[in-house]
């Protein structure tokens, strides 16, 4: 088949399917009716289900969110008739009905034309209401009626629809608003489960304000044409205007822990799209992997500020623990101090590496003998140097910006490599979390990170310099 047979084949396909939806909601109109009255002679019971939902999906074969709109469609285009004559009464959305009947108009269109008025049904009068149907019914059949002789247009999708009738609904229910946000400060909820195989569910309903920073904020990392927003502590000297040393100093961390659920990823090679310095990469993660790694990012950022409450007197602050043999063997199991739920020890070798490290030492039985602690954390200055140097995440292909990154110890400090700029490098939180799943190395060479990739990447196994598309070109001269 051409392209346009296959065009006009969906299309013919979508006008039936339109027409056949209309049916299916007319017939649950009738379903709905003959299962009302004394429960014997109610049509559900004679086909042995409890309701009408569940008789129109046995009977149409689909599931039940499917046999529910069915009904709720019903229940808008149903007609009574007159007690005196019997004759049938207009439905509550007569005219898009008609247009439905016509088959012009799917189930999905229906409802979205409708659900935004049935919202606000009680702050708007029939009068507006019958109006409302009437110029959403000319939409749907494609009639511009701001155009000379009401001029055809193309038909809208359901999408369009739901658009014009909110319009309609802030114009006729100018004060609804109020009630909406109401509703939605009393459901609003936010729970994290308890963890099972290894992750924790996350349940809630946010409101439209949060969902939407929270969005903006997950956009910004998984768009890799943005920049990434400027690190608040970059610039090149401290507040009195002296530069200070590279090397270990006093000052309050920027770096907080993190864990993170177990996954996995590695970049594959486009055969058809290459660069001077090497192919472009694909990131093969789900949707869904790469917005838990940005709320990942997201949390350690904050977690970095130290502009929330403290509790017990210090920073809300994550720790893992392990014991001494397991952290000496590489494996092994972590607990984490808020919730008591163990994790692979990697997430503990992570916490420490973007943290700092207590040892608490207990005798035989469980007294505390000695409290000792390690500085290994990047300072706010070295951060901003290693910031400027280098640009973001050095993983080639990652476009994680240097805000959202934590300062990696190249050499482990358990090793003996010092928290100083020479060996301190940024990954991402993914990148950090699962360096030692991948075949990425990351070395210091005078001080500026290299990294060797996959034998698939550079069969040659060579050192090359990261190139973040975050750095910040100095200008020529």
């Amino acid at each position: 088949m051409s392209d346009a047979d296959v065009a006009e084949l969906l299309a013919a396909a979508g006008r039936v399917q339109r027409r056949m939806e209309g049916v299916q909601v007319e017939a649950t109109v009738q379903v709905g009716d003959r299962s009302a009255g004394l429960k014997e002679e109610r049509m559900t019971t004679r086909y042995g289900c409890a309701k009408p939902a569940d008789l129109v999906r046995m009977l149409v074969g689909t599931d039940t969110r499917g046999a529910a709109r069915l009904v709720r469609a019903a229940r808008l285009v149903r007609r009574d008739r007159g007690i005196t004559d019997g004759v049938f009464l207009p439905a509550r959305y007569q005219a898009l009905r008609e247009v439905m009947v016509d088959g012009d108009l799917g189930l999905a269109g229906l409802l979205a034309a409708t659900d935004p008025i049935e919202q606000s049904a009680r702050r708007i009068s029939d009068e507006n209401r019958v109006e409302a149907d009437r110029q959403l019914a000319d939409f749907a059949r494609g009639i511009d009626a701001g155009a000379d002789g009401d001029a055809p247009r193309p038909v809208p999708l359901p999408e369009d629809l739901g658009v014009l009738a909110r319009v309609m609904v802030a114009y006729l229910d100018p004060d609804g608003a109020e009630p909406a946000e109401e509703a939605a400060m009393r459901g609003r909820y936010f729970s994290i489960g308890k963890v099972k195989d290894g992750a924790a569910p996350v349940r809630g309903s946010l409101l439209p304000e949060v969902a939407a920073q929270l969005a903006l904020l997950i956009d910004s990392l998984l768009n890799p044409k943005v920049n990434g927003a400027d690190d608040p502590e970059q610039g090149g000297e401290s507040a009195n205007g002296t530069s200070t040393d590279a090397g270990t100093t006093d000052g309050e961390s920027t770096d907080g822990e993190s864990t993170g659920a177990r996954g996995g990823v590695r970049f594959e090679p486009s055969a058809d799209e290459e660069t001077e310095e090497g192919p472009i990469f694909t990131d093969t993660r789900t949707r869904g992997q790469k917005v838990h790694d940005a709320l990942a990012a997201i949390l350690n950022t904050a977690a970095r500020t130290d502009l929330f409450p403290h509790l017990g007197g210090a920073a809300p602050t994550l720790t893992v623990s392990a014991t001494a043999a397991d952290l000496a063997a590489g494996h092994g199991w972590a607990r984490i101090g808020h919730t008591g739920d163990l994790v692979p020890l990697t997430a503990a070798l992570q916490t420490g590496c973007a943290g700092g490290i207590q040892r608490i030492l207990f005798d035989d039985h469980g007294r505390i003998v000695s409290i000792g602690t390690s500085g290994r954390i990047f300072n706010a200055l070295q951060r901003r140097a290693i910031t400027i140097r280098d640009g973001g995440c050095v993983i080639p292909g990652c476009t994680i910006p240097a805000t959202w990154c934590e300062v990696h110890h190249v050499q482990e400090h358990a090793d003996g490599g010092p928290t100083h700029t020479d060996n301190g490098a940024l990954l991402c939180w993914f990148h950090h979390r699962t360096l030692h799943l991948t075949e990425w190395v990351i070395r210091m060479n005078h001080g500026v990170p290299e990294v060797r990739g996959p034998a698939w990447w550079d069969p040659h196994q060579h050192w090359h310099r990261t190139r973040s598309p975050h750095h910040r070109q100095p200008a020529p001269g």
